[in-house]
């Protein structure tokens, strides 16, 4: 008997549809008709393209390549990719990355354009110069350290420049070597100092008599990374301010340790403010004056000995066997 009052409200509210759809103009049912069409469309190009293949970056920049025959190697073996309008990359499906990798590989696309040391095994001319020769020593010098760079995390691609003067033989001619180092980041991704150091480290270990303070480090925003003056007001004031962060930390850190265990986790909220007075020196000093007669050092050696350790007796042979019994 329930079933019958609901299947007349089914009808009944059919009917009340077709009815006022038949009331409405012409124009009406069908802009009404365009729009539900419309709307199935869409919902289907939604669910078809949330099933649609994965894609897969193959290159992170096909503007560094030869983009017509990269486009005629997947062509003809096939491979579906896309191009992604905001990076740059070249997409391919999940399915056929590693096809399109070692096709491309194969072709010579993905292969280093650095140059690097193999250009000393290049064959060279029987006039060449001793200045041919040290630049392209130079030259392979510096693709070696822009590769080692680019391989770091965070780093998208590098550049080293050297200016490796000339040996002199006179002393007042001698001239320090230089390098500056440019470096192209992933979008979002930055380097921290110790990263920075580690790369001028790098760079002065593999010169001769570079100085580590004779690197500049250069992001590609313009950013310098290497501070040349470590005792400039500027950088004095890092060092104090990241010195009195970490005071705070560690404060911090002791104040939850003992609050914790009694409170209880996330009843309570902690803050430290460290006030450090860099301001206060603490100095030791030894001074000898050689005018005058001075005691430098001196060191005082004292025995005790008790009565019963004393020796007594005759000495001999005797004295040292025991008594009879």
């Amino acid at each position: 008997m329930d079933n019958i009052p609901a299947e007349q409200s089914e009808q009944k509210l059919y009917l009340e549809l077709v009815t006022g759809f038949n009331k409405l103009t012409v124009i009406r049912q069908l802009a009404l008709m365009v729009g539900l069409a419309a709307s199935i469309a869409i919902g289907l190009a939604a669910v078809l393209w949330s099933n649609g293949p994965d894609y897969k970056p193959v290159l992170s920049s096909i503007t560094d390549y030869n983009a017509d025959q990269i486009v005629e190697i997947l062509s003809v073996n096939n491979i579906p990719f896309k191009l992604d309008q905001n990076t740059g990359a070249l997409l391919v499906e999940s399915d056929f990355y590693h096809q399109a990798r070692l096709k491309l590989a194969g072709s010579g696309i993905v292969s280093d354009n650095i140059v690097g040391m193999e250009i000393m095994d290049q064959e060279q001319g029987l006039g060449t110069s001793q200045f041919v020769e040290t630049t392209r020593y130079r030259r392979g010098l510096e693709g070696e350290l822009s590769r080692t760079i680019s391989s770091l995390q965070s780093i998208k691609s590098a550049r080293v420049h050297l200016a490796i003067p000339k040996e002199s033989v006179f002393v007042r001619d001698t001239r320090k070597p230089s390098a500056s180092v440019f470096l192209e980041l992933y979008p979002g991704r930055r380097l921290d100092k110790s990263q920075v150091e580690a790369i001028v480290n790098l760079v002065a270990s593999s010169i001769s008599q570079l100085s580590d303070k004779d690197v500049t480090v250069v992001d590609q925003r313009g950013t310098l990374l290497t501070e040349k003056d470590s005792n400039s007001e500027l950088s004095v004031a890092g060092k104090q301010f990241d010195y009195a962060r970490k005071v705070e930390d560690v404060l911090l850190q002791r104040v939850n340790n003992i609050l914790g265990p009694v409170v209880g986790q996330g009843r309570f909220k902690a803050e430290v403010s460290a006030d450090v007075d860099f301001t206060a020196v603490e100095k030791t000093d030894e001074q000898y004056n050689p005018d005058l007669l001075a005691l430098r050092s001196e060191q005082t050696l004292k025995e005790n000995r008790g009565a019963g350790a004393n020796a007594s007796g005759i000495p001999g042979a005797l004295t040292n066997q025991p008594p009879e019994r």
